[in-house]
Formats: structure tokens, sequence, C-alpha cells
């Protein structure tokens, strides 16, 4: 039996395949396109929602059931000591306090066993990054409270910056007002976001999506600890994504980049044509 095992969710956008070798486990969130719910990243995949969020009318995302986290809770806690469940910020979402719900209902049953729930403060490719490392050090032995008290000093040095194509997704999900995202895509001005404390900000704004680009690659270029890998991340926009990378591997040739779709979570109100980067900062100490 090992110490630790890692329970997190679809809201890191990381797809099964990767969470399974890390021998971790991922519960789906929901995606509900007009009439018909999806379980995220089993039953629709990037590609597709976005495919259909271009023709659909109406499209939300809801957090996993009380009862999938219960069972991936009791899953884990078979093979390990104790769970470690990596939420998505709890300023955007209420899957922490589900998962509390349902880390209550397992200790009823379960007497000792030991479930910790853990706000990253974080969504998307910047939560990915947290679940990778708190599986990387589940599998060096570290026990929770060690992964918990590593991932308090990782939050402060996770940077996301984007740049969004159009600001109607925004819109539709109540992020924006009506003549804000009138007056920025009459412009063709494209809106340079920033994921800090949990919650997602505008900074500033570019002329065209080629300057957005560059933006985010400046800012990357300014707080990047070349030693760990960067994800670019896009909304169905892989040659997009393909030339920031290029654009960082130009500045960082040593520096590992993976490129990612995001997906519902953010992409909702992000939309197609979204793209951006999250990395590990440099550590300020």
């Amino acid at each position: 039996m090992t110490k630790v095992s890692i329970v997190t969710h679809t809201g890191c956008d990381m797809n099964m395949e990767e969470i399974h070798g890390l021998s971790a486990r991922m519960v789906s969130d929901l995606v509900v396109f007009e009439d018909k719910t999806y379980l995220n990243m089993v039953e629709i995949m990037p590609p597709e929602f976005f495919a259909k969020m271009k023709n659909s009318s109406s499209v939300t995302s809801s957090h996993f059931p009380v009862g999938d986290m219960l069972k991936a809770m009791k899953e884990a806690s078979a093979e390990a000591e104790e769970v470690l469940c990596l939420l998505i910020t709890s300023k955007m979402s209420g899957c922490y306090s589900t998962a509390v719900v349902a880390s209550q209902l397992f200790r009823r049953n379960a007497g000792n066993s030991r479930v910790y729930i853990y706000d990253t403060a974080q969504c998307s490719h910047g939560m990915a990054i947290m679940v990778r490392e708190a599986a990387r050090m589940a599998a060096q032995g570290l026990s929770a409270a060690e992964i918990i008290t590593e991932l308090d000093k990782m939050k402060k040095r996770i940077g996301v910056y984007f740049v969004l194509d159009s600001l109607k997704y925004a819109r539709k999900g109540g992020r924006v007002g009506t003549v804000k995202m009138l007056t920025a895509d009459l412009l063709g001005i494209k809106p340079l976001m920033v994921f800090d404390e949990g919650v997602v900000s505008d900074i500033g704004i570019a002329r065209s999506m080629s300057e957005g680009m560059n933006s985010v690659a400046d800012k990357v270029g300014e707080e990047l600890d070349p030693s760990y890998e960067i994800t670019v991340f896009h909304g169905d926009c892989p040659e997009r994504a393909a030339r920031l990378a290029d654009m960082l591997a130009a500045r960082f040739p040593e520096t590992e980049i993976r490129i990612e779709y995001i997906g519902p979570v953010i992409g909702i109100f992000a939309g197609p044509g979204t793209v951006g980067a999250a990395f590990m900062k440099k550590n300020a100490d």
C-alpha cells in the first residue's frame, strides 16, 4: 500500500491517459449541450467540445456529482493510507464544497481513513502543474501533509497568461458586459488575461492576435523558471499554439514545452481561438 493516492477532476484539463500514468484518479465534470449531458474527458473530448460549441445555442458545465467523487475516494483509499484531492479554485466553482461533502460521507463510513481536500486556487493547465507535482511527490513517498506544504509554496509561483480571440463567449457566461464585448469585437481588440489568486482578470488589450501572443510570450519571458516545463494551451487553434510554442522555444531552447487543449471549464468562457501559457515562475526567495 502506498502512502498517498491523488484524486482530482477534469477541471485540470488533463487527459485520462496521463492521469492513469501518474497513478492518480480523475473524476469527470459535466458538460451540457441543450438537453444532452456528457462526462468530460470520457464522453466528450476538447476537439468535439469546441466543434459543438460553435454550432450550439446553449452550453454549460457543472461540477462532478457527490457520488462520483465519493466513489473515487473509496477506490483511492483501498490503495493508500491517505487520499489527497486537488480541486479547481473555490472562487470559480462549487467543486471544493462538493468534495468536502463527499469526504464527510466517506469518513462517516470509513472511520479513521484520512482524506484531504485541497483548493489549488487554479484551474485548467495551471492546476495541471500542481496535479503533476503532487503525483510526483506521492510517488516519492511524501505524506499528504508534506505534499500540501509544497503545494502551498507552488501556488504563488504558477503563472497563467492568455489572449482571447473574442469576448463573445465571456459575455454569454456573464463575465463581461454587452457594451464592452461589442466595443472590443468591433475594433478587433484582443483582451489579455491573467489567472491569479483564484480568479481571471484582464490586464490589457492587443490590437491583433499576433500582438497578444507577443505579450503573452513577453510575460512568460519575464517570469519563467526555465527548469520547469511550459504548457502552451489553446481553444481549438493548434496553429496558433504552435506559433506561441515556437516563440517561447526560441527564448528558452532548453525548456520543455507541451501543447494542450483547454477544456469546457474555461473553454466555455474563453471560447475558440484562445491561446496562452501556464508555467512556473522564478522563486522570489
